[in-house]
C-alpha cells in the first residue's frame, strides 16, 4: 500500500498507533499524560506527511529531490558511474517533509546500500561516512545520482523504486524517517541553479540545467 494519504500509517503507523493506544489507557487516570501522549501521535503524523506536488516536467532540469536546505555544491567522485560528478547536498531538518522525490525522467539502472556511521546530518562527514542508499538513474539528459543518507536520528532509509524502473521526473522515490541528508549528483557540465544556504522544496525547486545526452556527448 503506496497511498501518500495513508503515509502516517503505512510509515509511522508503529509509532503512531501505541501513542494513540496509550493515550486512551491514560484517559481515566491522567488526562494530561493521555493529551501528552496524543500529541506526540499528532506530531509523529505531521511529521511522515507526503503532501501532493504539482510537478512541472522539464527533462533538462533536474528537481530538488527533497524539502531542506543546501549544504554544499562542490564536485565528488560518483562510484557507479566512474566519473566526477557536481554533487548538491540538501539538510532535512526535523519538520521538513522527508519524502524524496527523482529529480528527472530516466530509468533506475542501479541501488546501491553502503553501511557508515550516524554523524548529525546537517555536517559533511555525514555526506560520505553516514549509512547511505544510492540510486542511480539514466536519464535523456545524461547519468544522475540521487543519495538518501541517514542522520544522527534517522535510522532508516525507504525505496519505492527499484532497477529497472522506468520513473517520471518528480515521481516519489521514498523516505528517511526523521533528520537526514540528501543528494543529487549531475554532470559537471551542468548549470546550478542553486547555493549554499538556499531553501528547496522537493518536486519543485529548480537545481540545475543539464544539456541533452547527445549535446554533451558532442554528437
Amino acid at each position: 500500500m503506496n497511498d501518500p494519504r495513508l503515509r502516517p500509517l503505512t510509515e509511522g503507523g508503529l509509532i503512531i498507533v501505541p501513542l494513540v493506544l496509550g493515550g486512551l489507557v491514560f484517559l481515566r487516570r491522567s488526562l494530561s499524560v493521555a493529551l501528552i501522549l496524543w500529541g506526540l501521535a499528532a506530531a509523529v503524523g505531521h511529521f511522515f506527511r507526503d503532501p501532493e506536488r504539482a510537478i512541472r516536467r522539464q527533462p533538462t532540469v533536474a528537481l530538488s529531490p527533497a524539502d531542506g536546505r543546501v549544504l554544499h555544491v562542490e564536485r565528488a567522485w560518483d562510484d557507479y558511474w566512474q566519473q566526477e560528478m557536481t554533487e548538491i547536498a540538501i539538510f532535512l531538518a526535523l519538520l521538513d517533509v522527508h519524502v524524496q522525490r527523482l529529480p528527472l525522467e530516466g530509468t533506475v539502472v542501479a541501488q546501491t546500500r553502503r553501511a557508515g556511521g550516524y554523524s548529525p546530518a546537517m555536517s559533511r562527514a555525514a555526506t560520505h561516512g553516514n549509512n547511505q542508499l544510492a540510486t542511480c538513474l539514466e536519464t535523456p539528459a545524461g547519468p544522475c545520482t540521487v543519495t538518501q543518507i541517514s542522520g544522527l536520528l534517522a535510522r532508516r532509509i525507504v525505496s519505492w523504486v527499484e532497477a529497472g524502473d522506468e520513473v517520471a521526473q518528480g515521481q516519489r522515490l521514498g523516505m528517511i524517517k526523521f533528520g537526514s541528508q540528501v543528494t543529487l549528483r549531475v554532470p559537471v557540465t551542468a548549470e546550478v541553479l542553486v547555493e549554499a544556504g538556499d531553501g528547496v522544496v522537493g518536486g519543485l525547486t529548480q537545481m540545475a540545467v543539464l544539456e541533452p545526452a547527445d549535446v554533451a556527448a558532442g554528437n
